[in-house]
């Protein structure tokens, strides 16, 4: 249990790591410039996000939580109510909130001219509902992060 849970560490504070960069520099970048070159920027961003080096981190992230979930249920050894808990925690932000959340904001964003009045309008309320969503992913993904360190340092091996 103790490597798998050092395996979610990794994998859900990476993608901590990577929505915090969001939160605190591409979307204040973005609304910094005018509407129609922050709405282009950002489906070049959706665009290129497609990539072997994304998918690693965000599918393997997601590989990670099921299998703490599942090792933490089956092994029921020391700390697997937060190996469990951090598991949850990060399928509900890391993976839920994206796939339910962000993802169908960036569909919706990718179908649009940032030149016309239509995206013009929808930039703003995009702006603010995908920022929303993801402070919470990445708070979420911070607290699942810590989660599983609790799971590690309540492992029999730590004491």
């Amino acid at each position: 249990m103790r490597l798998l849970a050092a395996v979610c560490v990794v994998f859900f504070g990476l993608m901590a790591g990577f929505f915090f960069a969001f939160s605190v520099v591409v979307m204040p970048g973005l609304n910094r410039m005018p509407a129609d070159s922050g709405m282009l920027a950002m489906q070049q961003i959706n665009i290129a996000v497609i990539n072997p080096w994304f998918a690693i981190g965000f599918w393997g992230a997601l590989v990670a939580a099921v299998l703490g979930a599942l090792g933490a249920i089956l092994s029921r050894g020391t700390g697997w109510p937060w190996l469990l808990s951090g598991s949850v925690v990060y399928l509900l932000a890391g993976f839920a909130l994206t796939a339910w959340g962000n993802v169908p904001l960036n569909r919706a964003l990718a179908v649009i001219d940032p030149t016309s009045a239509e995206g013009l309008a929808m930039w703003g309320q995009y702006q603010q509902r995908w920022t929303m969503l993801n402070h919470l992913r990445t708070l979420g993904c911070l607290v699942a992060t810590a989660l599983t360190l609790g799971a590690l340092q309540r492992s029999r091996r730590f004491r």
